[in-house]
């Protein structure tokens, strides 16, 4: 079997399937949760809808619970509005993993699955997933057409990840992206490019193929690890062409980001639904999975998330003019709180005579806000 992997991860792939981890949970909840409302948004008028896992594995940790492709598909097979969404669209599923037993696993736990409905059609297919991929890209601008809609989740063990596929995918149709970004790795990756040594030339190639550039050097800069990690992000969404991206952090033992998951889009639905599922998986709104975490463990009072920067940004916006409850919510989707925290908010602050609401108070009615005084927050 040829496999070019670096032998580090040999042992990290097989630790991968032998456990489970709050973080495995995390991110395939994730994907649940934001297939469920991808597939009914889609699915509703697309006429084909696609799937795709790059590193699909084996289907099925050892201790039971599914991996990444199971997730998905059943996600649809258990849609509650599975039955209308086929009537309108094919669903493809496309699974690439270069392991040769990871992929005999998958097929007889997709076998295990029985007849599927006529509408869902699966696909098992060994080799490295930048190679098939760029094939479709190859035929669809030989042909002239476009991708159905797809979303593509990549999910490296390493972090050589050719950023030029990843934007001339994002050009290539109403495609998004959820990449597993190996920011532990490219962090040491970049402290020892900085160095004169053969392993740092080569660790900076490696990071020029993924940026598609050497703009890594003076933009990933900050000593603070969260910023530096969302100037990495930042930098790859600019680089792939993405209008947006959401980022979910995603903890290892020491409390250090282990992972980014991040997600693009160049669609304000797409952001809005990512946005709504990461608050489901964190409800506290930090935006960050802890491994240790029992994914199995109820929660029995869910941590409210802190408004207070938000009531803060909130009137920020209104001091600096009045704005609509549509103008509003535009400039929100930028940051990472949803809508009804903004309408808990701008109530809160109605109610303390701290801003004022001109027209009747529904999100409907599209009523403005006005700052009623210059003190308090958002001023210092």
């Amino acid at each position: 079997m040829d496999d070019d992997r670096p032998r580090r991860y040999v042992k990290v792939d097989r630790a991968y399937w032998a456990g489970y981890s709050n973080l495995q949970h995390g991110k395939h909840e994730l994907i649940r949760h934001y297939l469920g409302g991808w597939f009914a948004k889609l699915g509703s008028w697309a006429g084909r809808v696609v799937y795709v896992d790059t590193h699909a594995g084996r289907g099925r940790h050892a201790s039971g619970e599914l991996g990444s492709p199971l997730v998905a598909l059943n996600t649809l097979l258990k849609h509650p509005h599975r039955d209308r969404l086929l009537k309108k669209s094919e669903f493809v599923f496309w699974f690439i993993e270069r392991d040769e037993q990871h992929l005999a696993a998958l097929r007889g736990e997709l076998e295990a699955l029985g007849q599927l409905p006529e509408q869902v059609r699966t696909v098992a297919q060994a080799g490295n997933c930048f190679d098939p991929l760029q094939k479709v890209l190859e035929s669809l601008r030989e042909h002239g057409s476009r991708m159905p809609p797809a979303f593509i989740f990549l999910d490296p063990y390493g972090f050589k990840l050719p950023g030029s596929l990843l934007r001339d995918l994002m050009k290539a149709g109403r495609v998004e992206l959820l990449v597993t970004f190996m920011w532990r790795y490219v962090n040491m990756a970049i402290a020892q490019a900085k160095e004169k040594t053969q392993s740092g030339v080569k660790f900076a190639e490696t990071l020029d193929d993924l940026f598609e550039s050497a703009a890594w050097r003076s933009r990933i800069v900050s000593d603070e690890p969260a910023d530096r990690a969302k100037q990495a992000a930042e930098l790859l969404r600019e680089r792939i062409g993405a209008r947006w991206f959401t980022n979910l952090s995603m903890l290892g033992e020491n409390e250090a980001t282990q992972y980014l998951l991040l997600h693009f889009t160049n669609h304000d639905a797409g952001r809005d639904l990512m946005k709504s599922c990461v608050r489901r998986i964190v409800p506290h709104g930090s935006g960050r999975v802890r491994k240790r975490e029992d994914p199995r463990q109820g929660v029995l009072i869910a941590p409210e998330p802190d408004l207070g920067p938000l009531r803060s940004w909130a009137c920020q916006r209104v001091s600096e003019s009045p704005c609509h409850w549509s103008e509003l919510g535009r400039l929100l989707r930028a940051e990472d709180w949803l809508e009804s925290d903004l309408w808990e908010v701008l109530k809160q602050l109605v109610d303390e005579g701290r801003i004022s609401c001109e027209g009747n108070f529904s999100r409907r009615a599209d009523p403005t806000f006005r700052l009623n005084s210059l003190s308090g927050e958002g001023q210092g």
